[in-house]
């Protein structure tokens, strides 16, 4: 993920550059791809510099979002529902493709390189926090 962060700041400038702070918590590399479906997908780190914590879920202007988990089950790559994610203490955990994800449902046009995309993300103990996904180039 690092990497992928990297190049996408060598493409596109500092795409990164905002970071958002719910009590100890710190979402950084906010970002998504285009999408000309009715669905896309947001990817960020969560960093937690203090006890564990629980995303409890994203709220967007959109139909429906979810947190899923891109799971592989006997060479089938799934998508699973997570009704909350556990912050571990002191730890980070990194959404990115292949893994855990939000998904933006029921999109009437698609998004654009540039676009920022607005969610709002709650958490048990560190309560809500606005998160701008910005929509970059796939590398």
């Amino acid at each position: 993920m690092k990497f992928l962060a990297a190049v996408l700041i060598l493409i596109g400038g500092s795409v990164f550059a905002q970071s958002y702070q719910a009590g100890d918590l710190t979402i950084t590399e906010a970002f998504s791809y285009p999408t000309t479906g009715r669905s896309g997908a947001g990817y960020f780190t969560l960093t937690n510099d203090g006890p564990a914590d629980v995303l409890l879920g994203v709220t967007a202007d959109y139909p429906k979002v979810m947190v899923h988990e891109s799971l592989m089950k006997d060479g089938v790559m799934t998508m699973e529902h997570r009704m909350m994610v556990e912050v571990p203490e002191q730890g980070e955990i990194t959404f990115s493709p292949g893994g855990y994800h939000v998904m933006f449902m029921g999109l009437k046009e698609g998004w654009s390189a540039g676009d920022d995309i607005k969610a709002t993300f709650q958490f048990k103990n560190s309560g809500s926090v606005e998160v701008f996904f910005k929509v970059v180039e796939r590398p």
